[in-house]
């Protein structure tokens, strides 16, 4: 395996490197996930994201069956579903791989599930409550990466389509509280007044939620994935990479980049790992992102997405929880660390399981 960056986490957490293997394991894991039939914002295509969700939960059971755990996917509409646990299961012997997302359609209330979980004593993988209620709100994520004097693009929140603008231009349009790139087009990037108030009200009439805009930032896009408890490992960096693409402002990454793989930009923007990038510059990112990760409360493991400007790491997002698709970015690092698929997902599962009993 490569070796990995190590960074021992603050004194006001656990500074103590756990065990490779824990001495027992859970006698039943679930891999829970969200689901629901139709989505009540958004766009028709967005269920997409839902369907590789469970696909996810399929491939983490299967995995974890093969590392030997007694594993099974999941469902769950509502917060009885996360009751019927405490009803059905042994708690103390229980782990549930956290792959909800949302709560009935509405990701806003994701952490009405951990929480639940929280009052019932059920141990879970991956963040806290308060990390995913800071990190679903990305303008709360920047505000608390500003106020750590953490790189950040300028921006600016709007809740209706005619407030006072003040954010520089070009700015990139997003919903507030969504991840996976929804709402986030070819249209996304504007050059103007009119057209930022165009797609504002884009979000605020189709995802029923605020816009955050933000200054479009010319640079590498970098993601950097993080986990582990007690000391934190950075995997190899990665960059999705827009050589087949000359237009600084059309470097970015869209649905269509993301999901639609008849598109252009899916098959001419791919994921280099690990990313060749100079010591110096690379050694400024790790940093960032491992500042990012413990400021937000993060565990288990996490990604976080920039941009880098003249050598300088703008941290775009923090996402808990990231996407465990067997073809997506955090396994792909972890491959390329040395860690398979399989030795991955168990890895999660025995971090998560050493926090049993212990406080964060």
């Amino acid at each position: 395996m490569l070796a990995l960056k190590e960074y021992t986490e603050p004194r006001t957490r656990r500074s103590r490197t756990p065990a490779t293997k824990t001495k027992t394991r859970p006698a039943n894991v679930l891999v829970a996930y969200s689901t629901v039939d139709t989505l009540d914002r958004g766009e028709p295509r967005d269920i997409e994201t839902d369907l590789e969700t469970i696909e996810t939960a399929k491939a983490l059971a299967e995995n974890l069956r093969r590392a030997g755990y007694h594993a099974a996917t999941y469902e769950v509409h509502s917060l009885a579903d996360i009751d019927f646990l405490g009803k059905e299961f042994e708690l103390d012997n229980l782990l549930v791989f956290n792959l909800c997302e949302h709560l009935n359609g509405r990701s806003q209330d994701d952490v009405k599930i951990t929480t639940r979980m929280d009052k019932l004593g059920i141990q879970y993988t991956g963040a806290p409550t308060a990390t995913l209620r800071r990190c679903l709100d990305k303008a709360r994520t920047k505000k608390i990466l500003e106020t750590n004097s953490i790189l950040t693009a300028p921006y600016q929140v709007f809740s209706r389509g005619d407030e006072p603008m003040h954010v520089p231009l070009p700015a990139i349009v997003k919903p507030v509280a969504e991840d996976a790139s929804l709402g986030i087009t070819r249209e996304s990037v504007v050059f103007d007044e009119q057209a930022l108030r165009a797609r504002v009200q884009y979000v605020l009439d189709v995802y029923h939620q605020p816009a955050l805009v933000e200054e479009y930032i010319i640079g590498r896009e970098i993601n950097v994935g993080l986990w582990g408890n007690g000391t934190t490992h950075t995997l190899p960096l990665a960059e999705l990479s827009f050589a087949s693409w000359s237009d600084p402002y059309q470097q970015f990454c869209h649905f269509e980049a993301k999901w639609v793989p008849e598109s252009l930009e899916y098959q001419t923007m791919p994921v280099i790992c690990p990313a060749p990038i100079e010591e110096e510059v690379a050694e400024r990112i790790r940093e960032a992102a491992y500042h990012a990760y413990a400021t937000l409360g993060c565990r288990d493991y996490a990604r976080v997405d920039m941009r880098v400007r003249d050598g300088l790491p703008y941290i775009l997002e923090v996402n808990p929880n990231p996407c465990l698709a067997p073809d997506a970015g955090f396994p792909n690092a972890a491959r390329v660390a040395g860690y398979d698929y399989t030795a991955m997902v168990s890895q999660i599962a025995e971090w998560a399981w050493w926090r049993r009993g212990r406080h964060d």
